[in-house]
């Protein structure tokens, strides 16, 4: 699964909760903001999320996408 890792610059008071508990360090700090730079490392936890006093970092699960002959391939299958 991969995620996106969000963090709202204007809300982030760079505090640096989320680097501290942040098990596969995501994040970087730069300009006393906390920033997502290893967002590909991202196991979906979202102990970012709940650390967060000012609500400013959010999680979401990206759904992969299917190709056209994936779907095409598989509706094959399905209606036999």
């Amino acid at each position: 699964m991969a995620f996106r890792v969000f963090v709202d610059n204007e809300k982030c008071k760079g505090c640096e909760e989320c680097l501290e508990v942040c098990t596969v360090n995501v994040f970087e700090m730069r300009k006393g903001k906390s920033i997502p730079v290893y967002e590909g490392e991202c196991i979906g936890c979202r102990s970012c999320v709940e650390v967060c006093k000012e609500k400013a970092i959010a999680v979401d699960e990206l759904k992969p996408e299917m190709s056209e002959t994936a779907y095409l391939l598989l509706r094959e299958i399905l209606s036999d």
